[in-house]
């Protein structure tokens, strides 16, 4: 059983330039450590990059947030799959953002995987984690909901 199926959600992936974003709204410096702990206990791939420049990952997300501010360019890839990327640039500390290449989010088996991946992040937040279009956090796609353990679409 898929959490969401292809078929009612396939036009969503439409490659057409732009990428497709995970946010979870209402968040704080702890949460942001929630998120380097998943990566890290999950044993995810991942490449921190500090001005394009690979480092090593801070412990803490208060060291990252503090280069934030300092204007540096700070990036983590994150592989939760072999074939999936997933990007994050630590924009705010008020709000994580994830974004997706459309073009490598092609069919139910990929479909999975970003369910998954919004599974996780869900349930070690306890917060809801919106799909969205490119930088549109207010205008969700599909909202997982830890609470309830479901996905809901809402386009």
């Amino acid at each position: 059983m898929h959490d969401v199926a292809w078929d009612d959600v396939a036009d969503w992936f439409e490659p057409d330039g732009s990428l497709l974003d995970a946010y979870v709204l209402d968040a704080n410096e702890t949460d942001w450590q929630r998120v380097i702990d998943l990566v890290k206990s999950q044993g995810w791939r991942f490449d921190y990059t500090v001005e394009g420049q690979s480092q090593p990952l801070p412990q803490q997300a208060a060291d990252i947030f503090a280069l934030r501010r300092s204007e540096a360019t700070v990036t983590m890839h994150i592989w939760p799959a072999p074939n999936m990327l997933v990007n994050t640039h630590f924009f705010s500390d008020d709000e994580i953002e994830f974004d997706f290449d459309r073009t490598e989010l092609q069919g139910q088996h990929q479909l999975d995987l970003l369910c998954r991946f919004m599974r996780s992040l869900g349930h070690q937040l306890g917060k809801p984690v919106r799909l969205t279009p490119e930088n549109g956090p207010e205008h969700p796609l599909l909202i997982y909901s830890p609470t309830e353990d479901r996905f809901t679409p809402t386009a």
